[in-house]
């Protein structure tokens, strides 16, 4: 016999079918009261409550075929993009999150690979790239504050995001071999933030520092000996055909890096669409000036997803101050917001951009770092 939990479990999976059914690429579909009266007087339930339902159930089914419609368009924008660097070799975090973007988007670009930070901006601002992939902040190495300065002295534009979870891997070329490893190869970063695994496993294990988890996949994929093991994605192992013996080894099971995606020129985002704005800015060395800005965000009630500061080289003790808020700027309200805050502050817009589609809420600390 079925509970009250199964019989509202079915009326959900089935609501869910229904908006599906109804919403597609050019049009939607929706009950006529005719036949609500119609269906209320078969079931012989209260004609109002019926009504009250469908009207429930049909604004649903018109928001996301308009929801549907945003993000089509929204896509149109994509098409344009031809070239997109990202950092290191292929199979790096880097690169997976390249991949992840533009499969989304459904973009083919031409990948271009870049060894720094530096020649990602500098491809993008020199039309040699139309789009690249930056890390800026991972939720447990914090900001990476050398992106932060390129974008704010470098005048390219924020078009995108993309999170991703990073997963550090033990990677090797034969499984059978796994009791014999003695020496790891990764970057940096993933090698500290497995450390505890590595501590409690491997107490005796020698480290080689690569440029790259991929270049570090590539050595232990050309060496091919029974003692090494290369600590890097999964996904990067399967590119270079190399098999992973323990999964998601870092110190922290939550651990997420943010990629944003960077043009030459801003993007109009739809008003129905989840937005977000990125901004620099400078205060005067006055009591109270960095509050007042902030009283701005409050007064709109614009949530504030991320607020970090960085000193100005050049000007001892003044700050930069980066934040990233919900809004967007085809909006009364965000314009209205970004003329007050002219008024208190210099300011820099570095971008209006969609929400990422599978937006994490992550908590980031301050510190430095990246991983490749």
């Amino acid at each position: 016999m079925s509970t009250l939990l199964d019989l509202d479990r079915k009326i959900l999976e089935l609501l869910k079918q229904r908006t599906q059914y109804s919403v597609s690429e050019y049009d939607y579909q929706t009950t006529a009261l005719q036949d609500q009266l119609k269906l209320a007087e078969d079931f012989k339930l209260n004609p109002t409550y019926v009504t009250n339902l469908f009207k429930i159930i049909n604004d649903e089914t018109v928001r996301v075929f308009e929801q549907k419609s945003l993000e089509q368009k929204n896509n149109l924008w994509c098409q344009k993009y031809r070239k997109a660097s990202y950092l290191g070799p292929v199979g790096t975090y880097s690169y997976q999150a390249m991949t992840k973007y533009c499969e989304q988007y459904q973009i083919k670009p031409e990948e271009i690979s870049c060894s720094n930070f530096h020649d990602l901006v500098s491809n993008v601002k020199q039309g040699i790239s139309d789009l690249a992939f930056l890390p800026v902040e991972n939720t447990s190495s914090g900001i990476i504050n050398d992106v932060y300065d390129l974008l704010h002295d470098h005048g390219v534009h924020i078009v995108g995001e993309i999170t991703l979870q990073i997963k550090h891997s033990i990677l090797v070329n034969d499984p059978s071999d796994a009791a014999a490893i003695d020496t790891f190869y990764s970057h940096p970063q993933p090698i500290i933030q497995c450390s505890n695994f590595l501590k409690l496993h491997y107490p005796n294990a020698k480290f080689v520092y690569c440029d790259s988890t991929a270049d570090a996949i590539k050595k232990v994929k050309n060496l091919n000996t029974p003692n090494i093991a290369a600590i890097a994605s999964e996904f990067g192992g399967k590119l270079f055909g190399l098999t992973p013996i323990r999964s998601n080894i870092a110190n922290q099971s939550q651990n997420f890096t943010r990629f944003i995606v960077i043009a030459r020129e801003p993007i109009t985002v739809p008003t129905g669409l989840a937005s977000k704005i990125s901004i620099t800015f400078t205060t005067n060395n006055t009591p109270g000036a960095l509050a007042a800005v902030l009283d701005i965000f409050k007064q709109h009630r614009f949530n504030m997803t991320k607020l970090a500061s960085r000193p100005i080289i050049g000007r001892p003790w003044e700050e930069l101050f980066y934040a990233d808020f919900i809004a967007n700027l085809e909006t009364v309200d965000a314009q209205n917001a970004i003329h007050e805050l002219k008024q208190l502050c210099h300011l820099n817009i570095l971008g209006c951009y969609p929400l990422e589609k599978e937006q994490q809420e992550l908590k980031v600390t301050s510190g430095n770092g990246s991983e490749n």
